[in-house]
């Protein structure tokens, strides 16, 4: 997939709590050039797995854009069961699923469930677990993390790919310590605020997100260095 306007290709987000207003964000998505659309599952509201089948239905037969369904029941509480992903594979423009659990056994529930799908693909949200997720069979990684460290997060797939299951491995250990930090801030403050330390005006996350005490700031840049982002 091409960029939208000949550039690079890039995923827009169509999140919202209702299936009208994802839909909506969706179509925003397509007409701003988005080559695909990740679509996290309602937040707030408790869904039935049946609720949450329609909901991404519907989201999906209202664009031609490739969805990539994301499920993050740490931040939602929203779960989308693995039978369920493997249902919603069956539309021909759900391409994918991100999760973001950092539950392996999920994942890898949604790779045996899904693996005779065609183009269809699963892919780890969870910074930590990219390396075993590949071994496990997943495509890739959608991936917070590379926001600031993105060749060695790439690094991580092109030596799996490769066949250096060790190096991939030392690539995985490498980025470990930087998802790591994110805990020490609300996420995610720590992402924005690495990139404010290595040179890249992107602000603080708006309130009430609070920036890092300075200890947590000086710890943030160890990490940093320790990477040799720095």
């Amino acid at each position: 997939m091409g960029g939208g306007g000949g550039g690079p290709p890039f995923r827009g987000g169509g999140s919202h709590i209702t299936t009208r207003g994802a839909v909506g964000l969706v179509k925003l998505a397509g007409e701003a050039g988005a080559d695909a659309v990740s679509v996290l599952t309602p937040m707030f509201i408790s869904q039935t797995q049946n609720e949450l089948y329609r909901f991404y239905e519907e989201v999906a037969a209202s664009t031609s854009l490739p969805i990539i369904l994301y499920n993050n029941r740490p931040k939602t509480n929203v779960h989308i069961e693995p039978a369920t992903v493997a249902r919603l594979a069956q539309i021909e423009n759900i391409v994918g699923v991100k999760d973001s659990t950092g539950d392996m056994t999920n994942t890898a529930d949604y790779i045996i469930q899904t693996r005779h799908i065609e183009n269809f693909h699963v892919l780890m949200g969870r910074d930590t677990l990219i390396y075993a997720a590949l071994c496990y069979g997943a495509s890739g990684a959608i991936a917070s993390c590379a926001n600031v460290a993105p060749a060695l997060t790439v690094e991580i797939y092109e030596r799996f790919m490769a066949g250096d299951h060790k190096g991939a491995l030392e690539a995985q250990f490498r980025l470990t310590p930087l998802r790591n930090a994110t805990n020490m801030g609300t996420f995610p403050q720590v992402i924005k605020e690495s990139l404010e330390i290595l040179g890249i005006s992107v602000g603080k996350c708006l309130d009430p997100i609070d920036v890092l005490a300075p200890e947590q700031h000086e710890r943030l840049v160890q990490v940093l260095k320790a990477m040799e982002l720095m």
